[in-house]
Formats: C-alpha cells, structure tokens, sequence
C-alpha cells in the first residue's frame, strides 16, 4: 500500500493480563501496520467487573494503517477472548488544532459552541440598603 493511502490511528485496549499484549502486538503487525508507538501498559483495579474480571491490564498506542486493515484488525480483536474492551479510533492531527494562548496577556477563551443557545447572564443582585438609605430614597420617590 501507498504512505499516502494510510491513517494514524489510536488503539486503546483491556486485557486480561501482560502476557496477552505480546499476542496482542503480534496480531497488529499482521495486519499491515507501521507502528508508530509500541503499546503502553498499566494494571488497573475496574470499577464494575468486565468478563468477570475485577482487574486489566490498560494499552495504549498509536499505528497507521490503510482503512481496510483497521477495519480487519478491529474485527479480529472483537474476536479474541483475552480482550475485554478495546476502541480504535482514527487519530486527529495536533497541527489542525487550534492553538490557545496562555501567555498571560489575555485570558484563554473557548470557541462558542455551534447550535447551542449562549448561556444566559443573570443581572447581580442589588445591594442592600440601610435604613437611612432607604428613607432618603422614598423622600426623593415622593417629592
């Protein structure tokens, strides 16, 4: 396949244990894969029980590949038993992302979110006035 054809993609997966993601690598690699990242992993305690599993072992890693092998390598991973969750999401470009300046010349600002009203602002509360406040203001009412 062509560079030009392939995408970056993301891939975050829960195994059973660390001997699963040596299989794990090699099932990437089969499917015409240039890994960019090798897989990171961490035990994680899980908050529910997946596969009546209470712990996993947590991946993460970037590869490119052509569409189709993404495609071929998620199905293949559907398919495993060690695998308790996975996600392969394409990956966006950091360049393309908008930068924010945090400099301390002005505050940084969020772009406005599309097709959502803009939040409301509630006038503050007036003060409180005193009672000498309060007659002086009723005597300038009633003149």
């Amino acid at each position: 396949m062509d560079e030009i054809e392939k995408k970056e993609y993301e891939l975050a997966v829960l195994v059973k244990n660390e001997e699963d993601l040596a299989a794990l690598a090699s099932l990437v690699r089969q499917h015409n894969v240039d890994t960019a990242v090798e897989l990171r992993p961490k035990r994680l305690t899980l908050a529910y029980e997946i596969k009546k599993q209470k712990e996993a072992v947590f991946a993460y890693g970037m590869f490119r590949a052509a569409p189709a092998d993404a495609k071929n390598l998620e199905q293949d991973l559907q398919a495993r038993g060690d695998v308790l969750r996975f996600m392969i999401m394409k990956a966006s470009p950091v360049a393309a992302m908008p930068a924010i300046v945090t400099d301390g010349s002005a505050p940084a600002r969020r772009r406005p979110r599309v097709g959502y009203p803009a939040p409301e602002v509630k006038p503050a509360a007036p003060k409180a006035l005193s009672n000498e406040a309060l007659e002086k203001k009723i005597e300038e009412i009633l003149k």
